[in-house]
């Protein structure tokens, strides 16, 4: 017989209470808690606030006197209508296999057509680089060596 987890214990607990709202909320919280373990432990991850800055230098970078500028764009992948590089197919296929990511989504600057694929966790504003096609915008460009 296998052994439960606290949470597992305790799920079962509240539901042979009645209490399935309280049991649900926790199977959630204990499902997001592998998902981040598992995501955090294979994958560099990139912050909010590590694309703002991005998005902050490439307008710098880009912007022109008619108002244009090149800023990163986020593709549900479901969207996205290119074909990546088969390397790119492999790598997302070992991520879901993993089980951890809720969605994927190509990131890439507009009007440059090499992007990057990353994993969405539901409730995590991180992002999880899976792979990128060529070297247009890279992680590097995003992240420092050490960073995520």
């Amino acid at each position: 017989m296998a052994t439960l987890t606290k949470e597992e214990s305790t799920i079962e607990k509240l539901e042979r209470a009645g209490m399935k709202a309280a049991a649900e909320q926790l199977r959630k919280k204990a499902a997001l808690g592998r998902k981040l373990m598992i995501a955090y432990e294979h994958y560099r991850f990139v912050r909010p606030e590590k694309i703002d800055e991005f998005n902050k230098k490439l307008f710098k970078e880009t912007s022109k006197r008619d108002g244009s500028y090149r800023y990163l764009s986020l593709t549900a992948i479901e969207s996205y209508d290119k074909i990546p590089p088969d390397h790119v197919l492999e790598n997302l296929d070992v991520a879901k296999e993993r089980k951890c990511f809720d969605s994927f989504e190509v990131v890439h600057i507009m009007e440059v057509k090499d992007p990057i694929l990353f994993g969405r966790i539901k409730n995590c504003p991180d992002r999880f680089f899976i792979d990128q096609w060529d070297n247009d915008v890279r992680i590097e460009d995003i992240l420092k060596g050490n960073e995520g």
